[in-house]
């Protein structure tokens, strides 16, 4: 470990001029995570989360490969995507949490029970780390732990700087007591704010190692610190020549402040601006033109609530800033603000009060930052995460659903096998009264109908779950098996009859009892939705290389709005005073049947002519796609 006073063994540097120095050096970085050294105190800065999960999971699951012990103190949401990402490297993180070797701890509240007031306490820091690694080396052949601690960014980006570079002292105080390797790791946007750059210096300081996220973001936030820091000495040393006398340093001071004032009027990615005492506007640079739209003529002298929306200046917003910057030194806050022209954009603001060398308040400096880029980034990725999450359990219920119709349904099966042959053994005998006749073909018809039922949740779950409908296609004539489907449907119907008209030609490769199926529903369904003393047609016709089967009934058209999701699943439509005594599933099964044969269904309704289903099937089956 190291103290603030030691050189850093290995900094990666960042270069103006060769952006590629940076990248190359990830691999040195990732080696790095993978063998530490004993006692290295290492910092990664992270642009994401995806990086900061991926140096996490390869710094934790590098030590469990060796049998090294390993602590993780971290937020719960950081706990659960470490935990992820380790199980998706190979590692078998119950197991490891079951043997101790692996340890989650909640940084929050390990953070709480060493903090007094607003610093954190060495004794009780030591009585609360101290026991966590003498408890993860227990039985251990190693005695070094590998740890990684998200407090002290917890600290950085709660507004208590001071007491972050603290906590890592106390890290490097506690190594020279204990044997552990620390990784530390802090959100690249924590370091955009004044004043951070020689922060930013002391966190540096107290690592052995520092690893960049990515080159870009390495490099933009290297010189945008550089940048703060020019801003920053510039002001000190004005501020300090202010002290000299005014006399001796006049000449001096006047030429230091206009350097100062160029300095800050050549600024274009930041507001930055005076207010006197009241708000009003005093000074405008370059970048405060250039985010907020107004030149300096135009707004010098107006209240700087015109770039606040109107409800926050009707709630005092404006007043509440000035008066906690004036009281305490600075107010910091992130919100909408307005532009001249109208839009909106989320900003960063820091205020600052300006005293004379008596403490009179003389106005305030104001910076201003526009964040609307990175808040669309941050917004964008939780809408995502949440539409995964969201995706991700409907998937889980609805397998979950069609696992259960399946079970349900095959299980059904055997019991009303039972009910189907003892209702028919009753009605063959012919030895019941006619009232008991009555009963036992209703039991039968409401068998047959529980069990087509059946059939077609078993068909609809072998649909969702197998990947499609299984059939075995033989040589078939379309017209014989029409006609026997017929022939069935009328003995069931006698009150109403089906047209058939059909070519010479219709013979395939089919499954016959599949297409028997489809035939059966297509003209149970004319049945049932059809006129009752209306005119049922079935059509075969040969196209080719493949047959057209058409089945037409008259009657009330099928609504248009409802002709989309007509071979849904779970659609039932009934027209005005019909029952239907399905689920809903038959045009579906059909609709995967004729897929299955590598044809297609489709339909028309319509006042005049009725409702027509066609189908075309191929005479033979093409092949699959990858065998093509």
């Amino acid at each position: 470990m190291t103290d603030e006073a030691t050189t850093l063994r290995l900094v990666l540097p960042v270069h103006r001029e060769s952006e590629p120095a940076l990248a190359e050096a990830r691999p040195w970085s990732q080696a790095l995570l993978d063998k530490p050294a004993e006692d290295d105190h290492i910092v990664q800065f992270y642009e994401d989360e995806e990086c900061l999960v991926d140096a996490v999971a390869r710094f934790a699951g590098a030590g469990l490969a060796v049998e090294e012990p390993v602590l993780i103190v971290a937020t719960e949401e950081h706990r659960a995507a470490f935990a992820q990402r380790l199980q998706r490297n190979g590692c078998d993180v119950g197991a490891a949490v079951a043997s101790g070797q692996l340890a989650l701890i909640d940084a929050r509240a390990t953070l709480l029970s060493f903090m007094v007031g607003d610093e954190p306490d060495w004794n009780r820091f030591r009585g609360a780390i101290g026991p966590l690694l003498d408890k993860c080396r227990a039985g251990r052949t190693s005695s070094r732990v590998r740890v990684f601690g998200e407090m002290v960014d917890l600290l950085w980006r709660g507004g208590n700087r001071p007491a972050a570079v603290r906590l890592e002292e106390l890290w490097n105080q506690l190594a020279r007591r204990q044997s552990f390797t620390l990784l530390c790791a802090y959100a690249m946007g924590n370091f955009y704010m004044p004043g951070d750059g020689e922060l930013f210096d002391k966190v540096c300081g107290r690592h052995s190692h520092v690893l960049p996220g990515t080159a870009a973001s390495a490099l933009a936030l290297h010189n945008e610190l550089e940048q703060r820091k020019q801003l920053e000495a510039a002001l000190r040393a004005t501020l300090r020549r202010r002290m000299v006398d005014a006399g001796a340093m006049e000449e001096k001071n006047a030429q230091e402040a206009a350097r100062f004032r160029l300095l800050v009027e050549s600024v274009e990615d930041y507001a930055i601006f005076m207010l006197d005492e009241q708000g009003r506007v005093a000074s405008w640079n370059i970048g405060a033109e250039r985010i907020k739209g107004y030149r300096a003529e135009e707004i010098i002298g107006e209240h700087f609530s015109r770039f606040y929306p109107e409800e926050d200046v009707r709630s005092g917003k404006c007043e509440m800033e000035l008066a906690t910057a004036a009281r305490e030194g600075r107010f910091e806050d992130e919100g909408w603000r307005v532009r001249k022209d109208g839009s909106t954009f989320w900003a960063n603001v820091v205020i600052s009060r300006m005293l004379d060398r008596d403490g009179k308040l003389l106005g305030f400096a104001k910076v201003t930052r526009d964040l609307t880029h990175r808040r669309a980034l941050e917004e964008e990725r939780i809408a995502r995460a949440s539409l995964e999450r969201a995706l991700g359990e409907q998937k889980r219920i609805e397998e979950l659903r069609e696992q259960l119709i399946g079970v349900v349904g095959h299980d059904l099966r055997t019991p009303l096998a039972a009910i189907v042959m003892g209702a028919s053994l009753m009605l063959k005998r012919g030895m019941m009264v006619d009232a008991d006749v009555k009963v036992a073909a209703r039991i039968a018809r409401s068998a047959d109908r529980m069990t087509r039922i059946i059939s077609e949740l078993l068909d609809f779950t072998r649909v969702r779950l197998g990947g499609g409908m299984s059939i075995e296609p033989r040589p078939v004539d379309l017209a014989d098996l029409c006609a026997d489907v017929i022939a069935e449907v009328e003995a069931g119907h006698p009150d109403r009859s089906v047209a058939f008209d059909t070519d010479a030609d219709t013979r395939g490769m089919w499954d016959r009892e599949r297409l028997a199926q489809v035939v059966s529903n297509l003209i149970g369904n004319a049945i049932q939705h059809g006129k009752p003393d209306g005119a049922i047609q079935v059509r075969l016709r040969g196209e080719g290389d493949s047959v057209r089967l058409e089945v037409q009934n008259e009657g009330a058209a099928i609504p248009v709005d409802l002709l989309p999701s007509i071979f849904d699943p779970f659609r039932r439509n009934p027209r005005a005073g019909q029952k239907s005594e399905g689920l809903g599933l038959g045009l579906y099964i059909c609709r995967e049947l004729v897929r299955a044969h590598g044809g297609e269904i489709a339909v028309q309704s319509t006042e005049e002519a009725g409702t027509t289903f066609t189908v075309r099937l191929p005479r033979k089956r093409p092949p699959p796609l990858e065998l093509r």
